[in-house]
């Protein structure tokens, strides 16, 4: 499968993954990703298009679209959300939403190799000296 995951909860950034029948084996095509927190909407769809050699082609070729949903500032999701949207309907790709802190914690969980076998806590940085 061919996916396109566009994530703006923190910065804007953008990978297209190919995963195979194997659990957990997933491998990045190409990414995309911005340090600047504040220009979102700005380098967004220009930093997906340089993921793809013909986007009018090749995007109407992925199986899905995964979109971050939160938490995080609401200006830069709602930058992600309207993006994955759009290409959803141009391309005429399903667009599912994921929320990046399940993102994590399924990192976690396959860097074990096996089923959470104990509990544990995600966290991330939400400025302004909160988490």
């Amino acid at each position: 499968m061919l996916i396109l995951v566009i994530d703006t909860s923190a910065i804007a950034s953008a990978a297209v993954l190919s995963t195979g029948t194997e659990p957990h084996r997933t491998e990045v095509k190409a990414s995309f990703a911005t340090e600047d927190t504040r220009s979102h909407a700005e380098v967004l769809a220009p930093g997906i298009s340089s993921l793809f050699q013909d986007p009018t082609v090749q995007g109407p070729r992925l199986d899905a679209i995964v979109v971050g949903v939160g938490p995080g500032p609401f200006t830069g999701l709602r930058s992600g959300i309207a993006v994955a949207r759009t290409l959803r309907f141009a391309w005429n790709v399903p667009l599912y939403g994921a929320m990046s802190l399940h993102a994590l914690a399924w990192d976690v969980i396959a860097a074990r190799r096996a089923p959470a076998q104990s509990d544990f806590i995600i966290a991330t940085d939400a400025r302004r000296k909160e988490v």
